[in-house]
């Protein structure tokens, strides 16, 4: 199986290690400097504080500055930040990627680009790492809620992304019964929607 990394233990980012364990994927959840007591919480017991869920039986919970361990031989990295978070996740943990790792964020909503042009979020990010690194980001849309999905409740999302076959490999690892996915390759279109 593989080993699928989380950055940001916010509701949405550590609702998806039920999927994720559900399939047999290794997880770990790598806080950011602002979830360092639900980090804490987590290694204590499992209890996820502001989910108030239980999280799955053997994820691995990390505090920021243990990321370079949390990524070592990761297979996904999923961006659990929120909108406010988008910055500090380009800044800080989007450079430490290697290129062939592909990201899948949860964040919902668009950012204000050039000329006040409205783009999603996954090209925003790569307009932000400049031209010097190039990598696989790929969004989350859809109607689906924390707690739905920590409870797993059927819910419905899109992954979007520029290439089908990493979205097609992403949606594999990460789809359940409760968890249905399907793939676009229109990043502005779901991103919009």
């Amino acid at each position: 199986m593989s080993i699928i990394t989380v950055v940001g233990a916010g509701m949405m980012g550590s609702a998806l290690s039920m999927p994720a364990h559900d399939n047999g994927h290794t997880v770990r959840l790598v806080g950011t400097h602002l979830d360092r007591e639900i980090i804490a919480s987590i290694k204590e017991c499992g209890f996820h504080p502001t989910l108030k869920r239980q999280l799955p039986p053997g994820v691995e919970a990390f505090q920021i500055e243990e990321l370079e361990a949390a990524l070592e031989g990761a297979d996904l990295v999923i961006g659990g930040v929120s909108s406010f978070g988008v910055e500090w996740f380009t800044q800080h943990v989007l450079p430490k990627i290697p290129s062939h790792l592909p990201v899948l964020s949860v964040t919902k909503g668009l950012a204000e680009g050039p000329g006040g042009r409205l783009v999603p979020f996954p090209h925003y990010m790569q307009a932000k790492l400049g031209q010097g690194k190039s990598l696989s980001l790929n969004a989350i849309g859809g109607p689906c809620t924390s707690y739905e999905l920590a409870d797993r409740r059927h819910s419905a999302v899109c992954f979007c992304g520029e290439d089908s076959e990493i979205l097609e490999r992403l949606k594999g690892m990460l789809e359940t019964a409760y968890y249905h996915i399907s793939t676009s390759t229109d990043v502005m279109g779901v991103e919009a929607a």
